[in-house]
């Protein structure tokens, strides 16, 4: 008898990767019930790939979680989806991200030393949290003097996108909205004014100015993702490198390259473990017909350890050419800031490494909380 999928089961949970051994026994399209409205996920790896590169039978504009939302910014398709993506995407091309690096050095070593005088310390708290919110509102050019209010915004973004009450994160994604929208219109009055927010708000489209829902909208977007998927990225990779034994020693004395190591955390452990598509049309896929109008499930985490692709995939093998791994998506709606969480986990590593090579993880921590994510929320750890 197989065992029956519970994304939100303690199981899973706690161990995403029995939910791609469960996805393997059933069809390339599974229908998953468990959820109100239900949803069809794809698993293998060929599946996701190929839906991710037709993005117009599986479209993003009714948002990439479970529940049916607005097409805004850059949760939308073409041609909107084109125009917001060159707006944008001039902050997040190489040159521009390999120019942070000096800047991410500088903060990386600053949060570092808060911490070198402290017995035991947290990762997530301490390190991989604050640097890509730093990081991504200087991108955006907005104040970074109150990080707590960004983390609790940031929460609240992403488990909005998995709960099935609309109003239960309400009051704090309307105090990000009222925050962002008092932000927009300073901009919006000062041809001076720099950062990414600004050429937000001062675009205009068809001769007006974006809409007020649209730019905060947008501005939401890349401000959650612009950190919590690099949050769980550097937190996932320390601790898979702590949990088995001689690895962090092999990493510290250079016998593991850093970018390999990253690519294969975003294999065996994506910070999100997949985005969701809607359906334009009709689909089959072997005897399964989703109808149009369905939402799909791109299970990441499931493709990336697909056995027809990944040899021995529940291995975490630093050795192992990652580079297939889908983690940030393929096609039209890649990961705009890719590089730039890449680059965030290679610069806060490398400092770990020289500054703390005798690092010893005190506990798994505890995991972040919606069921579409895969990060600890807290990592406790002593040198």
């Amino acid at each position: 008898m197989k065992a029956e999928i519970d994304l939100m089961g303690y199981d899973e949970m706690s161990d995403p990767s029995l939910t791609a051994k469960k996805l393997f026994e059933e069809p390339r399209a599974f229908l998953y019930e468990k959820y109100d409205p239900p949803f069809y996920i794809f698993s293998r790896y060929d599946d996701v790939a190929n839906a991710l590169l037709d993005s117009e039978t599986f479209i993003e504009g009714f948002g990439n979680g479970p529940n049916f939302q607005p097409a805004l910014g850059i949760l939308s398709d073409a041609p909107h989806h084109t125009f917001i993506r060159k707006l944008v995407q001039k902050d997040f091309l190489a040159k521009q991200i390999n120019d942070l690096e000096p800047r991410l050095e500088a903060i990386v070593d600053d949060l570092l030393s808060r911490v070198e005088n402290q017995a035991e310390w947290d990762i997530h708290e301490d390190l991989s949290f604050p640097l890509p919110v730093i990081i991504i509102c200087e991108i955006l050019g907005i104040p970074t003097d109150d990080l707590s209010k960004f983390k609790k915004w940031a929460d609240a973004s992403v488990a909005n996108m998995c709960s099935e009450d609309p109003l239960e994160y309400a009051e704090d994604l309307d105090e990000m909205r009222q925050y962002l929208l008092g932000q927009v219109e300073l901009k919006r009055g000062d041809e001076h004014s720099a950062g990414l927010l600004a050429t937000i708000a001062q675009a205009k489209h068809e001769g007006n100015y974006l809409s007020d829902d649209e730019c905060v909208a947008l501005a939401t977007q890349i401000f959650v993702a612009g950190n919590e998927t690099t949050t769980s990225l550097i937190s996932n990779l320390v601790w898979r490198l702590l949990s088995h034994e001689g690895l962090w020693e092999r990493f510290c004395s250079n016998e593991i390259n850093t970018d390999d190591a990253i690519n294969e955390s975003l294999r065996f452990d994506p910070p999100l473990l997949g985005l969701f598509k809607t359906t334009s049309k009709e689909v089959t896929i072997d005897e399964v017909t989703i109808p149009a109008g369905t939402k799909v499930m791109m299970h990441y985490g499931a493709a990336n350890r697909d056995p027809s692709v990944f040899e021995a995939p529940d291995l975490f093998d630093v050795k192992r050419n990652g580079k297939k791994q889908l983690s940030f998506s393929i096609g039209l709606h890649v990961c705009l800031g890719r590089e730039l969480a890449k680059l965030e986990a290679r610069v806060a590593l490398n400092a770990l490494r020289k500054k703390f090579s005798r690092l010893k993880l005190l506990s798994d921590g505890e995991r972040v909380g919606p069921f579409l994510f895969w990060g600890r929320s807290r990592l406790p750890v002593s040198h």
